[in-house]
């Protein structure tokens, strides 16, 4: 799959796996391995910087090679701070991968700074749902670009760390939805300035009360989507998560 430059200036990064022979963690830090090498390797050719990495999506064949995917993430992006979004999935396009990358990154021109990198974390300070995750990375909630503001998936929890909603995938949603809602202000935006946003759930039965707390807060000013059902998200105890995209209006 070759990368793409839009027009908007993202720098679309898709579908990087690195298949090899084996289901074990050990096989799954080689494959991540290959994967970080092939990213840098895809940015550097398209005359990026891994500093202009905003948004990764990582799939995951086994949450059991989370850590070990996680660790080495963790170490290849040290101080980049990307937003992510993690998703444990049924399978890969090749039967021997067990984890897969998506990445969006936003070149700077000569006169830009670096992207702004809001709410800063570190993975060991920030639960994913009830507990804390056992691997080291650096994130943040949301980047922002000359023009356009990326966030992290949201999910039942709240920016401060506190997990809400279990059992309850409307509950989730509405969190995740103030969480986006607080975001995009913090970046200068708004909901109505939202272009694309993704929709993960897993359970088809949560598609209905998840939808229909995302479309009611969208009511305004309805945004292009996407939904999918997946096996897991970082925890198992969340039920849903949003991916959101914002171009912003405060610039010309």
């Amino acid at each position: 799959m070759r990368d793409a430059l839009a027009r908007d200036g993202t720098l679309h990064l898709g579908g990087i796996i690195a298949p090899m022979p084996g289901h074990s963690a050990e096989a799954a830090a080689a494959q991540a391995e290959a994967v970080f090498d092939a990213l840098e390797a895809r940015i550097a050719a398209a005359g990026a910087a891994l500093t202009d990495l905003c948004k990764i999506t990582m799939q995951i064949t086994d949450r059991a090679f989370r850590q070990p995917v996680y660790g080495v993430m963790g170490r290849r992006l040290a101080g980049v701070r990307p937003v992510s979004t993690g998703l444990i999935v049924n399978g890969l396009d090749s039967p021997h991968a067990v984890f897969q990358l998506d990445a969006l990154a936003v070149p700077r021109g000569p006169r830009d700074g670096p992207h702004e990198r809001i709410r800063p974390y570190r993975s060991t300070s920030m639960p994913y749902g009830r507990d804390r995750q056992p691997f080291v990375a650096e994130f943040c909630m949301a980047v922002r670009t000359p023009r356009q503001v990326f966030l992290r998936g949201q999910t039942g929890q709240t920016l401060d760390g506190a997990f809400t909603g279990a059992g309850d995938p409307a509950a989730q949603a509405r969190q995740a939805m103030d969480n986006v809602s607080a975001l995009l202000a913090e970046a200068g935006c708004t909901l109505a300035d939202a272009v694309h946003a993704t929709v993960f759930v897993t359970d088809r039965a949560f598609i209905g009360p998840v939808m229909q707390v995302v479309a009611g807060r969208f009511a305004a000013q309805p945004v292009a989507h996407a939904l999918l059902v997946v096996k897991g998200l970082a925890a198992p105890e969340i039920a849903m998560e949003i991916d959101v995209h914002a171009v912003r209006s405060d610039v010309g």
